[in-house]
């Protein structure tokens, strides 16, 4: 389940050359103003001698107010394996399908490394009892959580209940609901427990969750992870952590002991 960086150029072009055939979806992820913003498009074009491929670009507006150089991430389903990438828009234009039908198509830099994970550390794993994952959020992404300390939205802490490579489930100290627009951009301190500093990532906001006992849960999903080296970095402390976690759901026997398990 951990990350494996892939810097093998025949590697990745065998990679890339199955999504272009496969005509697989991929979700681009850039950072503007202050949030995450994503839109999607089908691999149509490689080449990588001249190293770029082309996304297809089905809403016009998708990602309009990139700008030609600017950073973005992107990643993409391949067989049984997620692949993120980190890369650079460089054009817009034009792609001919036939003499009668064009797509609009962007094109991007051809990546340098990829990173892979299995598709299994998207499935959400429960926080094991004698397990304590300490979470802060706070609106506006993380470098917010200054301004976030002194306005009315604030900073919220909690306790996580379940967690994957994608996102969290938190449960709140507090019983108030978050004042959180749908889809915000929060930042997120995470305590793993791994015995080392707090992981911080920035996360969409999905909404909460009540239950039995009226106590708050707010859904996360993680975003920006594919974009920058600290962000993969993160990536596979959250793969390592998720894989442990994962096993003692399975391993009854070490439950009692979670709490004095090593997990770094």
């Amino acid at each position: 389940m951990k990350p494996r960086q892939i810097n093998n150029a025949a590697e990745i072009a065998d990679i890339i050359d199955f999504a272009v055939r496969d005509g697989a979806l991929a979700v681009v992820t850039y950072w503007l103003g202050d949030e995450w913003r994503s839109f999607k498009g089908r691999f149509l074009e490689r080449d990588s001698q001249r190293r770029y491929f082309v996304l297809d670009c089905p809403d016009a507006e998708c990602g309009s107010e990139l700008l030609l150089g600017q950073y973005v991430g992107l990643s993409f389903r391949y067989k049984s394996r997620k692949v993120m990438l980190s890369t650079v828009l460089e054009a817009r234009g034009k792609f001919v399908v036939d003499d009668q039908t064009t797509l609009a198509a962007v094109r991007y830099r051809w990546p340098d490394v990829l990173t892979e994970l299995q598709r299994r550390a998207y499935y959400r794993t429960p926080v094991p009892c004698g397990v304590s994952m300490l979470t802060s959020m706070w609106l506006g992404g993380q470098n917010s959580r200054d301004t976030a300390q002194t306005t009315t939205f604030g900073v919220f802490s909690g306790e996580a209940l379940d967690i994957s490579c994608g996102g969290m489930l938190v449960q709140l100290h507090s019983r108030e609901v978050p004042n959180w627009p749908m889809d915000a951009t929060l930042g997120v301190e995470l305590h793993l427990p791994d015995g080392r500093h707090p992981v911080t990532l920035d996360a969409h906001f999905r909404g909460t969750r009540t239950d039995e006992k009226n106590q708050v849960s707010a859904a996360l999903q993680f975003v920006g992870l594919e974009v920058s080296e600290a962000g993969r970095m993160n990536l596979q402390r959250l793969a390592r952590c998720v894989q442990r976690l994962h096993r003692l759901t399975l391993e009854p026997e070490l439950r009692s002991g979670a709490a004095r398990l090593n997990f770094g």
